[in-house]
């Protein structure tokens, strides 16, 4: 969950709702791909967070019983390997570009970090690592190929990222995205309220409206996962726009 303090409480924004924005951003970059490969990557971008219910994982509540963001260590020694197990399920189930990709993601997310002492997270790893050969082989694809769709699926996620967790910069200064699939570096500012603009400019239109949904969580602390789970649920689902404009 992506989780801000707020005047009445608590914002609680799902990896979900971020991945759909991400996608959003994802539609309208100018990249010349083929359906069969657009189409997937689209949805690697859209669902590569999905895998569990994120108001019922117990490591969601810090040990105070407040909403951890997800930027927040847990304390704990060993990485929860079944949301990946499970996104990782469904990616291969749709198709193996999607399986690709997602994998190259986990990958992205924690192969830079040390894990020796998680056995099952290495053999996670491992194992990926030969699937994405595989996949490579199978799909008759090279690898560089393969790393430019990445940098889409990051680039968007990064984007996406910036927006819900509130990091670009105000009164117009501007700050970098990410990598983008050619290479370039991109650097995002706000036009003016909820309006953002990019240079360079990638995108198709020279305007267009993305959003994501969040709720509004009054209550500061919960008993249980469960009790959180319950109060979010309940709570009402509210949207929030900008415009992209060139």
């Amino acid at each position: 969950m992506i989780v801000a303090s707020h005047n009445k409480g608590w914002k609680i924004i799902t990896q979900r709702s971020h991945g759909l924005l991400a996608a959003m951003i994802a539609y309208q970059y100018d990249i010349k791909l083929p359906n069969d490969v657009i189409v997937p990557t689209l949805i690697a971008i859209a669902e590569h967070d999905d895998g569990v219910a994120e108001t019922l994982e117990n490591k969601n509540l810090t040990d105070a019983g407040a909403p951890r963001n997800f930027l927040v260590s847990d304390n704990s020694s060993k990485t929860e390997l079944k949301q990946y197990l499970n996104v990782m399920e469904l990616a291969t189930s749709k198709c193996q570009l999607n399986a690709l990709l997602t994998s190259m993601h986990l990958n992205f997310i924690f192969g830079g970090i040390n894990e020796e002492n998680d056995s099952k997270l290495n053999s996670f790893l491992k194992e990926q690592e030969t699937n994405r050969k595989q996949i490579l082989k199978h799909l008759n694809i090279d690898k560089k190929y393969s790393e430019r769709l990445y940098r889409l699926v990051e680039w968007c996620d990064a984007f996406s990222l910036l927006i819900c967790l509130d990091k670009i910069q105000p009164e117009g200064r501007k700050m970098e995205v990410s990598e983008s699939p050619d290479g370039d570096i991109n650097q995002v500012f706000y036009k003016d309220e909820k309006i953002i603009s990019l240079e360079p400019w990638v995108f198709k239109e020279n305007s267009f409206t993305v959003f994501y949904e969040y709720k509004i969580v009054e209550q500061l602390k919960f008993a249980s996962v469960e009790e959180f789970n319950k109060i979010c649920s309940e709570a009402p689902v509210q949207r929030e726009e900008f415009i992209f404009s060139k």
